[in-house]
């Protein structure tokens, strides 16, 4: 193939810092080439990747200072410069020189919702990132070595490249085995789709009006709150897929906040019914959720609870539940927009639970108030006589509900253990 008869590829190289320092050598190089057909009329694709070790100053070492100012402050001394010799917490940091071709293709925005989707036959920021990764888990696997894989949502945000005209180089046999340039291009840099910067809180500052809430989840907290330990799970799924890229991670925790979410609600259903813990401890028994969802949800809350049909119940098996089986026994690494909608149909059920629950408000007005409240009736605009004297009349003349169904969940929890 004549190289010169087809417009003159080019390459892109990637600055990239990966999230914490990894043991290998400063200017250590690895080269993967994909598999590729000769007779294509195309160059065959590669990724090249050079790590280099620099010093700086560590989050330690910044943690640190922090302290110390917070020190100074609260005891009104000023501020000391030399007060603690902080040369031994100076920071390692490695970067990789990531090169491949720069093959984007056009209009790629308007194909995926999020750069993280488009394939990485597609583009070259992904395809690096995935080999740098694929690297990284094939060094800590070789040496045992307890580090971090980074994915997207860890790097960046701000990647430096620099565009160059390609030159292969080839054996004595004509086969391409390496690569120049003639002159790189200036440097600019690419913002990726997230705002992941370790050094500045995620979300808004904590306002007055804030307090109330954070005092309510501090006693859900303190009970073993179902709705507490659910929502939790929930925020760590969030948090494992749009800040730190654990895909997986984020499945199986979409998968375990809905478990805790579903067996939380129907122990209070069941408690509010006033059944014994024993006579319904066996329903809890491990491994029977989907059976629970498709008979005793039915059975207290009515709806549509199939798992083989249309709805935000089938949705969630499907998408979330069985997924996750094959992420935790079978080893599947899903990708973002599966762990997105894992999460999406999580929260999506939990809304089915709610607009149920509200439904049979009459039925569970304890369950009702405590996981609903008088604000979330508001909201959907069934705060109702009935709900408004059952709260003021009926709910002060009783024992904490929320001691009280944690009693119940211990019994039946018990009774479980116990095989009654």
């Amino acid at each position: 193939m004549e190289l010169d008869s087809n417009p003159a590829p080019r390459l892109v190289r990637f600055f990239i810092t990966l999230p914490e320092p990894v043991a290998i050598p400063d200017g250590y190089v690895w080269h993967k080439a994909f598999a590729h057909d000769p007779s294509a009329d195309s160059i065959q694709q590669f990724v090249n990747l050079v790590f280099m070790q620099s010093d700086g100053m560590s989050r330690q070492q910044g943690s640190l200072a922090a302290t110390l100012e917070a020190l100074n402050r609260v005891t009104n001394n000023p501020k000391a410069d030399n007060l603690h010799d902080v040369s031994d917490l100076a920071g390692q940091y490695t970067t990789v020189v990531a090169t491949t071709l720069e093959d984007r293709i056009p209009n790629a925005a308007n194909i995926w919702a999020s750069p993280q989707d488009i394939p990485t036959e597609h583009d070259p920021l992904n395809r690096c990132i995935e080999e740098i990764a694929h690297f990284i888990r094939s060094y800590r696997a070789a040496l045992e070595a307890m580090c971090l894989v980074p994915t997207y949502e860890k790097i960046g945000p701000m990647i430096p490249y620099q565009v160059g005209d390609f030159v292969p180089m080839r054996s004595e046999e004509g086969a391409e085995n390496g690569f120049r340039v003639s002159e790189w291009d200036d440097a600019g840099v690419l913002m990726l789709d997230h705002a992941n910067m370790s050094d500045h809180a995620p979300g808004g500052e904590v306002s007055p009006e804030d307090d109330g809430r954070i005092d309510l989840c501090r006693y859900m907290l303190s009970q073993g709150s179902p709705l507490f330990l659910w929502k939790e799970r929930y925020v760590e799924a969030r948090t494992a897929l749009y800040r730190e890229g654990k895909y997986g991670a984020a499945v199986t925790l979409s998968n375990t906040a809905s478990e805790v979410l579903l067996d939380g609600l129907l122990e209070l259903l069941y408690w509010e019914s006033g059944k014994k813990p024993e006579d319904v401890a066996s329903v809890f028994a491990e491994g029977r959720l989907a059976r629970r969802v498709k008979s005793n949800f039915c059975e207290m809350l009515g709806g549509n609870w199939s798992l083989d049909s249309k709805g935000p119940v089938a949705t969630w098996f499907h998408k979330c539940y069985r997924l996750r089986h094959r992420v935790v026994h079978g080893g599947y690494n899903p990708t973002r927009l599966e762990a997105q909608t894992a999460i999406e149909a999580t929260f999506s059920l939990s809304q089915y639970c709610w607009d149920r629950l509200v439904a049979k408000k009459k039925k569970f007005p304890r369950t009702v108030l405590m996981l609903i409240a008088e604000e979330g009736l508001r909201k959907r605009g069934k705060w109702c006589h009935h709900m408004r004297n059952f709260q003021r009349e009926v709910a002060p003349t009783e024992p904490s509900w929320q001691e009280a169904s944690q009693v119940w969940r211990s019994d039946m929890h018990n009774a479980l253990l116990a095989g009654n």
